[in-house]
């Protein structure tokens, strides 16, 4: 399957966010996303951006949202990882196995605007297929296994970026970001399936 879900829910919802801003409505409340000048950054990426964790640097944004997910991730029964809530709808695991190859993808494509490493990726988004480990669907454990090793590698990776990385400026499925600007939508972007994951699956 092509990345393309980003850019399709980023269209999605830009008319909206630009009649909510164009009516004055506060942006986010988190530390560094109140440091990012608008010159950093085109209003797409808000809807992800603005539901970040709080925080005042990328590695407490980060820090933060690990911590948050663990946590709300104890709630949820084993046995409800491969409960949907309607038909064509992923599983409780295949909503985290997404969540992961997001932020594989999305911290690729911010060293990439660092210029960290060379623009060779293939972007793409995987879930049900990778929720399947030696035959077996993974387990709650294996999932939040291998999200802790992929935030901490994200961790790694942001720490490495000096200010001029991190405030670098570069395209984003057509839309302009900073590199910290991505920092906040992995986490906004976890943010906003776990609130689906309480509102329409109810295993939070």
């Amino acid at each position: 399957m092509e990345f393309t879900f980003f850019r399709f829910g980023l269209l999605c919802v830009l008319a909206t966010l630009n009649c909510c801003l164009l009516n004055g409505q506060t942006k986010s409340n988190n530390m560094l996303f109140q440091k990012i000048p608008t010159s950093e950054y085109d209003t797409a990426i808000l809807y992800y951006s603005e539901k970040a964790v709080q925080g005042e640097t990328v590695e407490e944004v980060l820090e933060n949202s690990k911590l948050l997910l663990v946590k709300e991730l104890a709630k949820i029964p084993a046995e409800k990882f491969r409960y949907k809530y309607g038909p064509r709808k992923w599983a409780v695991g295949e909503v985290l196995q997404h969540v992961i190859s997001y932020e594989r993808i999305m911290t690729e494509r911010a060293l990439i605007i660092a210029g960290i490493i060379c623009s060779n990726y293939q972007y793409q988004s995987y879930t049900q297929s990778s929720t399947v480990m030696g035959g077996k669907y993974k387990s709650k454990v294996d999932l939040l296994n291998e999200f802790l090793e992929v935030r901490n590698e994200t961790i790694r990776a942001f720490k490495q970026l000096d200010q001029d990385q991190l405030i670098k400026v570069g395209r984003l499925d057509g839309f302009k970001t900073s590199v910290r600007m991505i920092s906040l939508c992995i986490s906004g972007h976890q943010v906003h399936h776990f609130q689906i994951l309480k509102e329409y699956y109810k295993v939070l």
